[in-house]
């Protein structure tokens, strides 16, 4: 038996804990993740071709991400194998709509430095008590105009000019990973791509900015995160992903790729060239890539 926690408005009574009455004998079907489906549906956006994402999580948050994106002009549409993401140039004027989501409110506004027109954030009342401020401090040291009234929070605007020029910038993360992500996600569309380095207490979740790093690596995206608490992602194309898999597919990780000792004006390493990719994209796993043939 488990009592209830006594916060106000809570019911406080006992309930009992389910008990099988024998052997259990079924299949159960993993739902997506929250955290990979918002990723994967950023990454969609900025691709130079449509992605499929299959068996992705139909949450709040990823319902918001994915309308957020659709004002943005990207094109989302629901087929019987998931999610179609057709890339769109980016604009405004728009709002997005970010409800309690740290997802959407953080990894938007890179994003939105990219479309050509205003974006407006805003949220639920909470929303605008969240943090802020480090991502959108990051932005205006990248080029991106952001007005805010001095809040450091929601409402904000971005003024998107369709480019962002990118380079390094330092700051402190220490309240959320998802500024770290934030900015490594849109990185590679930043003309110089961009340098992140935190400088502030230990990252409160490193996994899932390693998650990013890793999602990042399988688009197509050069990623260096030799460095502690430093990350480099070049300027580049961002692969799409038109083929699927079963979610319950092995999904072994891929090996960093080759980087150069030479860095770009950011501290990027020089692009290479690599083969047209086609993608095995999941919400439940991490992606799995293989080349095309020629």
């Amino acid at each position: 038996m488990s009592s209830a926690h006594t916060h106000p408005g809570t019911v406080t009574t006992d309930w009992p804990a389910p008990v099988a009455d024998g052997p259990i004998d079924a299949t159960v079907t993993v739902p997506g993740s929250k955290s990979l489906t918002n990723r994967f549906l950023v990454l969609a956006a900025l691709a130079g071709d449509e992605s499929l994402l299959r068996r992705p999580l139909r949450s709040r948050d990823t319902l918001l991400m994915a309308q957020a994106l659709r004002s943005l002009g990207t094109v989302i549409e629901d087929t019987d194998d998931g999610w179609l993401v057709t890339p769109a140039p980016l604009r405004g004027p728009t709002q997005v709509d970010c409800g309690l989501a740290g997802t959407v409110m953080r990894f938007l506004p890179p994003v939105a430095g990219l479309a050509d027109g205003p974006v407006h954030f805003d949220g639920d009342p909470h929303a605008r008590t969240r943090p802020m401020g480090p991502v959108l401090g990051a932005l205006r040291t990248l080029g991106v105009q952001i007005d805010d009234e001095g809040r450091d929070g929601m409402p904000f605007t971005v003024q998107g000019v369709g480019t962002v020029p990118g380079g390094s910038v330092r700051f402190d993360a220490s309240a959320s990973s998802q500024f770290v992500s934030a900015l490594l996600l849109a990185g590679a569309r930043f003309e110089q791509g961009v340098r992140v380095i935190h400088d502030g207490k230990p990252l409160p979740s490193q996994p899932h900015i390693d998650m990013t790093v890793e999602v990042l690596r399988d688009a197509g995206v050069m990623v260096d995160d030799t460095d502690a608490n430093t990350w480099v992602v070049e300027p580049g194309e961002i692969h799409s992903s038109t083929s699927r898999s079963s979610p319950t597919c092995p999904t072994p990780r891929r090996s960093s790729p080759p980087r150069s000792s030479r860095a770009g004006p950011c501290g990027c390493r020089p692009g290479r060239s690599s083969p047209p990719r086609r993608a095995t994209r999941s919400a439940t796993s991490s992606t799995r890539w293989a080349p095309t043939s020629p």
